[in-house]
């Protein structure tokens, strides 16, 4: 009775999955663990590297724009440019707090902006990004536009969460975007003037491959064409 009971119990197949769980549940938080540290690759956005000096004063051109009443191309080198300028000159004041900021980046894809901020900690640089997105409604009584703060689903189920941006090189919806959140709302506050100029008083907004069109004009009654101006 006693040589029985000291035998060990064989584990039944509830707990072979149990444990075969749990080690994929390791294995998949030290894969994503590895994503995060690693930053993502930045090399095809234009101004990555050495953007230069702007060739266009921006804020001027969006101020003309609004006042000509007409529609406005921002390339992506533009837009990096205006960010490592602003950024750079205002690492003293509102981001005094957050000076590991290194730089930020937006990289425009059709009807998608992401934007990059790069910190240094350590030595190395970390990467998370926020994609945006326009969606606008036009109708005789105007434009409603409405701001997404997401790129894809995650999947092709629709009640998937969508893809808020990126923490290194992993994916993550938009709930997990919240730590990062602070970085995101300080570079907007450095960028407060052109934020009013490019965002708040334009109308149309359209995304394409490396570049940014912006319209303050407001759509007309009756139009012939019905096509947009851009």
């Amino acid at each position: 009775m006693g040589k029985e009971s000291s035998k060990a119990q064989p584990v039944g197949f509830m707990g072979k999955l149990f444990r075969f769980l749990i080690l994929l549940i390791c294995v998949g938080l030290m894969w994503a663990i590895y994503l995060i540290s690693k930053p993502q690759d930045l090399t095809d956005i234009d101004g990555n590297t050495d953007p230069g000096k702007a060739s266009r004063d921006l804020q001027n051109v969006l101020d003309l724009a609004i006042e000509g009443n007409h529609s406005v191309s921002l390339s992506e080198l533009e837009i990096n440019q205006l960010l490592r300028n602003a950024v750079v000159a205002k690492q003293g004041g509102v981001l005094a707090d957050a000076a590991t900021i290194k730089k930020v980046l937006v990289r425009l894809k059709p009807d998608v902006a992401e934007v990059i901020v790069v910190r240094e900690l350590f030595g190395r640089e970390f990467t998370s990004s926020m994609y945006l997105q326009f969606e606008q409604n036009e109708t005789e009584a105007g434009i409603s536009t409405r701001l997404h703060l997401h790129g894809d689903a995650i999947g092709s189920i629709s009640s998937l969460p969508k893809i808020g941006g990126r923490i290194g090189q992993l994916s993550v919806p938009q709930g997990f975007l919240l730590a990062v959140l602070p970085d995101f709302e300080k570079v907007a506050a450095v960028l407060a003037p052109e934020i009013e100029l490019g965002f708040e008083k334009m109308v149309r907004f359209k995304i394409e491959e490396k570049r940014l069109i912006l319209d303050p004009r407001r759509p007309v009654k009756h139009m012939e064409s019905g096509k947009p101006p851009f």
